[in-house]
């Protein structure tokens, strides 16, 4: 396949990342396909009345923007750069929030933990009635296992809360003890799963390949792929990597990730995951195209 004159923006936060592996490899399959894709930083950008300048220059429009920047109005303002977005803004705004990530997703193939949304100031015996003793504490954004806590007594809770903001809001699940340092990563394209593999932790409750965890690859099973078509058809994102927890029935539901690395994915699996996502820039564009022409 070769694609001639699609353009797009590789958001990130800093314009700097072309050597991070994710970045590396986007840039790298995109140019095997034709496709000029520009790593533009967010941190180094800014808007003004005139438009998004990332250096000083003015940024023109282009075709497509991959999104991989967290912030807030500076990514919605980045997003529409692009005529299409990947994944598309208002469901990666959504999404990021592991709240709204509990309470908006399902499927007959996993459980939802039991949870609850606050503050710090709920206080750890009423955490610890509907939840049990020992919990696990999530910020809503966070990512890469930072904001992520195991609580296990009242005293751990109270140097926990010292350290936190008393309005910021967070999310406390049940702990899954059968899933203590191992949990499965899925990685989803348009509904199509196409990489799995289990991460084990060197002594951490957290499993996450940034934290030093190792990785073994898992076959596909009908089970994945059935969870694969449910979120993507309720969510709409073309791209997410999908953390489900081990459990004694079946698995428990971790996260969803809007912006998932590929590093792991692909070294443990020896899947192209950057490739198949440029393949769907590059198709979704030339439908684009065609469609144009046709009307």
């Amino acid at each position: 396949m070769n694609i001639i004159m699609i353009r797009g923006y590789l958001i990130e936060k800093y314009n700097n990342m072309g050597k991070s592996y994710t970045c590396y490899r986007l840039l790298e399959e995109a140019e095997k396909l034709g496709i000029d894709l520009k790593l533009i930083g967010a941190s180094d950008s800014y808007i003004a009345e005139d438009g998004i300048y990332n250096q000083g220059k003015l940024l023109e429009k282009r075709d497509f923007v991959i999104l991989r920047y967290k912030g807030d109005l500076l990514r919605k303002e980045m997003a529409s750069l692009g005529s299409v977005c990947f994944n598309s803004e208002e469901a990666y705004g959504i999404y990021i929030n592991k709240y709204e990530q509990v309470r908006r997703l399902h499927s007959d193939d996993f459980i939802i933990p039991r949870y609850m949304m606050g503050t710090c100031e709920i206080g750890y015996e009423t955490i610890a009635r509907r939840l049990g003793r020992i919990f696990v504490i999530k910020g809503l954004e966070s990512s890469m296992g930072r904001e992520i806590w195991l609580i296990g007594s009242a005293d751990e809770y109270a140097i926990w809360e010292l350290k936190q903001k008393k309005d910021k809001e967070f999310l406390f699940e049940e702990f899954i003890k059968d899933s203590v340092g191992i949990d499965m990563r899925l990685f989803c394209v348009c509904g199509e799963v196409i990489g799995a593999m289990k991460r084990i932790s060197g002594g951490d409750f957290r499993t996450n390949v940034a934290l030093g965890a190792t990785t073994e690859k898992l076959e596909i099973t009908d089970e994945f792929r059935r969870i694969g078509r449910d979120l993507y058809e309720q969510t709409g994102l073309q791209a997410m990597g999908i953390d489900l927890l081990y459990g004694k029935v079946k698995p428990y539901f971790c996260e969803v990730n809007v912006m998932p690395g590929i590093q792991g994915m692909e070294s443990t699996t020896g899947v192209n995951v950057a490739g198949r996502l440029m393949e769907v820039v590059a198709d979704t564009m030339k439908e684009r195209e065609n469609q144009t022409e046709r009307e």
